[in-house]
């Protein structure tokens, strides 16, 4: 078969998005923040976004991703996850009309510098015991005291964030459960709740829950279930194709370091795909799909490409296409089989990869 392209595509299936969104509203009554940071977890927001239309609010990490998402949005609450930097960032937030997250003294002065026509809406977040973003909890009432005395701010709200919320039991998932609780009785709107909270019932059905990787049909509990059996579909899928075979005997090396000896005469194959593509280099097996069989995946994969398996078929297969993760090939399998987490595979899609939009 000869060869027209490489083949390297990441497919979108923008119904999934619409699908899952759905999925989620039904999960959670209450408000639902689309988080489409990272260029929509790598599925690229401008493909993204129309399909989210009925969320509450969308949440970036970055001003210019923000920046970016009000022209495609232009009407919708944006949530600045990380809050802004300095005075000019905080000028441009509100007049673009961007929700702030505040999780510095520095933030709240630069607030205070912004008139009362600024009208920013603010959310002040609390440190959950992740050590990452926040102010201490015992510090909440004086920094909403702070902040609701600011003239710029308009609405204030409170956000905190689970660390653990794959491990609905676990000591940190219950003492962060209780911060929970005790946030909401200042008697703010609040937002606790990610991806792993809503699919394992932690969330308060009064919350602003984030959903962020379960919106691409993908499950963020290392263990299951994944997403399937929450009926969400995945939106990427990722294929390459053949693009050499060849027999090698037995004893034969594969790949750099000659990880990989054959055990026996064998045929492989070179897919055009690498971790310049965004497929991890791991020490740890996979497998990818070769006309809906699974194939092993030899030895180091390379920047450009891998070798695979094609012992079970009987033709050379050059030009066949390799699915590398999607339908039939969950990317939470692939994450697992690599010791990764989802996240890391479609956030590590590069620019070569082309893309397939399916509306």
């Amino acid at each position: 078969m000869m060869l027209r392209e490489r083949g390297t595509t990441a497919t979108i299936h923008i119904p999934h998005i619409t699908h899952n969104l759905r999925v989620f509203k039904r999960l959670h009554p209450g408000r639902l923040i689309a988080v489409v940071k990272a260029d929509a977890y790598g599925h690229g927001l401008a493909h993204v976004v129309p399909a989210l239309a009925d969320c509450d609010a969308f949440a970036v990490a970055t001003l210019e991703e923000a920046l970016a998402l009000r022209q495609l949005a232009p009407d919708k609450k944006i949530i600045l996850l990380e809050g802004v930097f300095n005075p000019t960032e905080m000028k441009t937030a509100a007049a673009q009309r961007l929700d702030v997250v505040v999780h510095q003294d520095y933030q709240i002065k630069l607030l205070s510098g912004l008139s009362a026509k600024s009208g920013v809406a603010a959310w002040l977040k609390i440190d959950s015991g992740m050590h990452r973003l926040g102010f201490r909890r015992e510090l909440a009432p004086d920094k909403i005291t702070q902040l609701t005395s600011l003239p710029a701010v308009k609405q204030l709200r409170i956000m905190a964030h689970y660390a653990t919320s794959e491990q609905a039991h676990c000591e940190q998932t219950k003492d962060q459960r209780q911060l929970a609780h005790d946030l909401k009785s200042f008697g703010l709107e609040c937002s606790f709740s990610n991806t792993g909270a809503v699919l394992n019932q932690l969330a308060d059905p009064a919350e602003w829950v984030r959903v962020g990787i379960g919106l691409y049909g993908i499950s963020p509990l290392p263990q299951g279930p994944w997403g399937a059996d929450f009926g969400l579909k995945p939106v990427m899928q990722l294929s390459a194709k053949i693009i050499a075979s060849k027999r090698i005997k037995a004893g034969g090396l594969v790949g750099y370091g000659g990880h990989f000896q054959a055990p026996k005469d064998m045929r492989i194959g070179i897919v055009g795909i690498g971790y310049a593509d965004g497929y991890p280099w791991s020490p740890h097996p996979s497998q990818v799909l070769v006309e809906d069989q699974a194939v092993a995946v030899l030895g180091r994969v390379s920047m450009d490409m891998m070798a695979i398996d094609l012992s079970a078929f009987s033709a050379p297969m050059t030009g066949a296409e390799v699915l590398i993760w999607g339908p039939g090939m969950p990317t939470e399998q692939v994450a697992k089989d690599l010791n990764l987490i989802p996240y890391a595979l479609t956030c590590g899609i590069t620019k070569r990869v082309k893309f397939n939009v399916v509306q």
